[in-house]
């Protein structure tokens, strides 16, 4: 079979990345047969297929090259290597070049990013309305949260015949659109926003085919343009490089939700530590990637230094924010050695596979800025959401007199101290409710647990010397929103805690006290019951309510004005952040349908 014979057997889908060549990068036949090579270097024997810089035909200023290769690889269910227990897997890689533009189609294909970063890939105001008219359907949303609480909701999917008719926008600026499916008449189309990545459904079709599908696909993005849309109501993209210049990050989330799934679906087969011993000879030692990450999957500080960005974290040193021409990525000498090994045995550094699939999100001094998915983003609503938001704030002058969270403990004792926020709690609102009772301590839901007959409440409680405590914030929000879904709880779960209810509190300390967790209500079978029939009734109000010593209302109200009109101050990143998680706890709680509330000092 002749080489042209092959290219006319092969059928692919309309599925592929569109990447605008707004620099006039030369690709030439060493080009592309340099990016064939470094593509194909795990092949075994020769090339299936190798064609380079093809013209479509005489009419059309279209050419492609393509490359197809067999490798193999071992089984990811086997640790050491054994003679025929190996996988055989076909690649191939197919480059589009129409005008200014280049299309992507491939299949089992790694190390190709050197080249596409001479490529912008397309816009996201562009491609996400690209497909959208009046009558255009939305029937699927894959979304990511743009806030740094580490507990909140960091992806969800969201699908329905139009989501035009039932999705609701409370919260959605909150979001950056991941990618979604339209159908506009019988055609259906499915983007990725992230990754330039446009996918027609429908039947496979010739090389030639998809040549002019791309083709006419480059020309409407070319004729294209922006309006408003439905889609407007999600977090608007803004123009890194116009921006860049005035972004100073503080602060830096990691989402490496990637990699587990990598690692789960066996892409990702080991992780190790490269190191060079004395006589120079390079060393792997394999480490346990869930333990390596669980040291980076909280909120992290971003500290500016000369110009440099370093990221606060206990595990290296020289981890750093990088903000380049065109994007925002990570470096550390230290962490480039930390190589996580495919399935086909290619290996990337940790910090090139996080930069890859931009895996964190950025906060930045500009209030309502974010960065992620390698955009810069804006959440529009954010600042003149500030007014709402402190509504959820209720100042009480009692908690002027707090010394501790909880107290001090005797075996005797059978209530906790006045003086502290366990006390204050019960004090002010344990009447308010049929069952009251203490769950802190205990693979708690909440540290306090208030229940009728029409209302259940979480209250959480946390005491720090501070006057804007960011962290101490982050881990209260944490707290209530990771606990959001235990305010319906199942019956099982129920169950589990029918002992610990009927017991008395043991301090952290190993204070066995006389403090009976059922604080109103004779036991733990009455508590439970209640609960059941609270679940069922239609009118259902569900409740969080934080209680914290550590922020003034006055004084965050001043932070407020300080931020909208510009002005600089000491506590200003924290408030920043501060704002970011309110919005968080705010949105995840509007999308339960429970309220919130948090009390404060005046």
């Amino acid at each position: 079979m002749t080489n042209q014979e092959k290219i006319e057997n092969i059928i692919i889908n309309e599925n592929a990345y569109f990447y605008e060549n707004s620099d006039d990068f030369q690709i030439s036949n060493n080009k592309i047969t340099e990016v064939f090579r470094t593509v194909s270097s795990i092949k075994t024997g020769n090339y299936l297929l190798n064609s380079i810089r093809l013209k479509l035909n005489q009419n059309e200023d279209i050419y492609y090259s393509i490359c197809v290769f067999k490798y193999t690889t071992k089984p990811t269910f086997i640790e050491e290597e054994l003679t025929n227990w190996e996988e055989e897997k076909i690649a191939y890689l197919l480059i589009v070049e129409i005008e200014d533009y280049i299309v992507i189609s491939k299949k089992n294909i790694s190390k190709i990013q050197d080249f596409l970063k001479q490529f912008k890939p397309l816009d996201y105001s562009v491609l996400s309305t690209l497909f959208v008219n009046d009558d255009t359907s939305f029937e699927k949303f894959s979304l990511k949260n743009l806030n740094v609480s580490d507990k909140a909701v960091r992806e969800k999917t969201i699908e329905a015949i139009d989501l035009k008719e039932n999705f609701s926008a409370l919260g959605a600026s909150n979001y950056l659109l991941n990618s979604l499916r339209l159908k506009n008449n019988d055609e259906k189309t499915s983007l990725m926003l992230n990754s330039s990545r446009i996918n027609k459904f429908g039947k496979k079709n010739s090389i030639e085919n998809f040549c002019f599908w791309s083709k006419n696909l480059v020309q409407q993005i070319k004729n294209h343009t922006n309006t408003s849309t439905f889609l407007s109501i999600f977090a608007e993209p803004q123009e890194y490089e116009a921006l860049k210049d005035e972004l100073v990050p503080i602060s830096i989330l990691f989402n490496f939700s990637n990699i587990y799934t990598d690692f789960e679906q066996g892409l990702i087969n080991r992780v190790v530590i490269r190191y060079v011993i004395e006589d120079g000879e390079i060393c792997d030692k394999e480490i346990n990637l869930i333990d390596f990450l669980s040291k980076f999957e909280r909120l992290c500080k971003v500290e500016t230094n000369a110009g440099i960005y370093s990221i606060n974290n206990t595990t290296s040193k020289d981890l750093e924010v990088k903000l380049n021409d065109k994007s925002i990525t990570i470096r550390s000498q230290k962490l480039k050695n930390v190589k996580l090994i495919r399935d086909n045995g290619n290996e990337i550094s940790i910090t090139d596979y996080i930069n890859g699939k931009n895996s964190f999100i950025i906060n930045f001094d500009n209030i309502d800025l974010a960065y992620s998915n390698r955009k810069l983003f804006k959440d529009s609503r954010l600042i003149g959401s500030i007014p709402n938001f402190l509504k959820i704030f209720k100042l009480h002058n009692d908690l002027n007199n707090i010394i501790s969270e909880k107290g001090s403990f005797l075996t005797t004792s059978t209530s906790f101290e006045n003086n502290s926020l366990f006390g204050f709690v019960e004090s002010n609102f344990l009447n308010d409710f049929d069952y009251f009772v203490c769950d802190d301590l205990s693979k708690e839901w909440a540290d306090h647990i208030g229940l009728s007959d029409n209302k259940i409440s979480f209250f959480h409680s946390k005491h720090k010397i501070s006057n804007a405590s960011a962290s101490a914030f982050q881990d209260i929000v944490g707290q209530a929103q990771k606990n959001l879904g235990n305010l319906t709880p199942q019956d099982f779960q129920l169950e589990s805690k029918r002992n610990v209810w009927n017991s008395t509190y043991n301090s952290s300390d190993g204070v066995n006290t006389s403090i009976v967790r059922c604080r109103s209500g004779h036991n733990s079978n009455q508590i439970i019951d209640q609960f059941k029939e609270t679940i069922k009734n239609p009118y259902l109000r569900k409740e969080v309510i934080l209680v914290i010593d550590f922020i003034s209302k006055s004084n965050l109200e001043t932070y407020f004005d300080n931020l909208i009109n510009s002005v600089n101050f000491a506590e200003r990143n924290e408030t920043i952040q501060i704002l970011w998680f309110i919005s968080s706890l705010i949105s995840s709680c509007q999308e339960l349908n429970t309220e919130v509330t948090i009390y404060c000092k005046p």
